[in-house]
Order: structure tokens, then sequence, then C-alpha cells
């Protein structure tokens, strides 16, 4: 019975990392970028999303840069942040931010923020059963998608897209 079980989450889990990589979410980004020029006819907000997500995701290689040289040079390590739930949590709070107000029924935008944390914890605890993350780089992770997500809607409310 156990064998049957883990069999499964064996196969659950790189599903969900799939889903959440670098690749499928810049690909889901550019879809909501799209979305929003289609329905807000604002090109600018478009640009303004898939800005934040790929300057997220360069922040997140320049913060692993620089732990690994540090930890080449025998200093104190950062930790190591995970793409793959940083990626998760900024298109959240994109989706969070942009596309829920637009929602006119309250039982679909609450749906829409259940389905959303939701994802988020199967995402972590897909990152964190494969071994690929710690859960203070899990933790860390996610402050660094919320610091860098308050600094972009700074930016986003003084531009006044």
């Amino acid at each position: 019975m156990l064998t049957v079980r883990s069999s499964g989450q064996n196969q659950f889990y790189p599903i969900v990392s799939f889903f959440s990589n670098f690749a499928s979410t810049s690909v889901l980004i550019i879809i909501i970028a799209f979305a929003i020029w289609k329905y807000f006819k604002r090109i600018v907000n478009a640009v303004w999303v898939i800005f934040v997500h790929f300057s997220s995701m360069l922040l997140a290689l320049l913060i692993n840069w620089i732990s690994q040289e540090l930890q080449l040079s025998r200093s104190p390590v950062l930790v190591l942040i995970n793409e793959h739930v940083l990626a998760t949590v900024i298109i959240i709070l994109i989706v969070l931010t942009i596309i829920l107000p637009t929602l006119v029924d309250q039982e679909v935008q609450l749906l829409t923020i259940l389905l959303a944390f939701l994802w988020l914890g199967v995402v972590i605890t897909a990152q964190l059963y494969e071994g690929k993350s710690s859960f203070t780089g899990m933790l860390a992770s996610l402050l660094v998608a919320l610091v860098w997500w308050e600094i972009m809607r700074i930016i986003y409310f003084i531009r006044n897209f």
C-alpha cells in the first residue's frame, strides 16, 4: 500500500514542477499579458506584467549566483531562491491584483483566491517533496517575491499605467 501511494506521488509532483518551472510560467505570463492587452486595451500594462515576471527571474538568478560564489569562497551562504515558488507567487499576485477586480461575481473571486493559494501550496509541497529546496529556501522565495512585487507595484502606481 505504501509503495502504491509513493509511486503516485512520484508521478504527480514532477507534473506540478513542470507547470511551475520558468518556461511554463513564462508562457502563462505571456498569455496573461496578451489577455490584459486585448481586454483592457493597454499595451503598457501587458509589458509591465512581462517585465515583472522576467525581472523577478533575473533577480532570483542573481541571488543564487551570489550565494554560490559566497559558498565557493567559504563565506556565510545565503539561501538559494527557488524559481518555481518565486514565479508562482508573482503569477498569483498578478492575477489577484489585476484580473481579480474585473471579476463581477464574488463567488468566482473567492474561488480564484482559494485556487491560487491551493496551487501555491501544491507547488511548495512538490518542491519540498522532491528535495529541490529547503523550507528556508521556500520562505526566502516567498519573501523575495513579495518584496519584488511591492517594488514593482510602487513603480506601477508612480507611472500611473
